[in-house]
């Protein structure tokens, strides 16, 4: 394993940090690694050794995995947001299209 890695963190007496856990960031997310056994125990492998893997989001980037973490909270309320601001633009679509109906009725007679 990578030098000075191990699962608990040792400092020098100036507080410098001597050894300690690794902690990887991997662009997958927790369905590739655990595709097979093969996989599993690899990971189990790597956290006795004191690295530490953290799993991302499918298809997301490093920036936005974490500000959908970030986000995640807001997410609820943005949603609501949403569906309301669409019901009303498709109101405005109908009203506009039953205005655009009618005069057109009218101008036929």
């Amino acid at each position: 394993c990578y030098p000075n890695v191990q699962k608990e963190t040792i400092r020098d007496e100036t507080g410098q940090k001597i050894k300690g856990p690794l902690i990887i960031k991997c662009d997958t997310g927790p369905g590739c690694l655990c595709n097979d056994m093969a996989h599993v125990k690899f990971c189990q492998d790597l956290f006795e050794k004191g690295v530490h893997n953290l799993l991302g989001l499918p298809k997301g980037t490093k920036a936005t995995q974490e500000m959908d973490q970030g986000f995640a909270q807001f997410k609820p309320a943005t949603d609501k947001s949403t569906v309301r601001i669409a019901a009303m633009k498709m109101a405005t679509r109908v009203e506009a299209r039953k205005k655009m109906n009618g005069s057109s009725s009218i101008e036929q007679k």
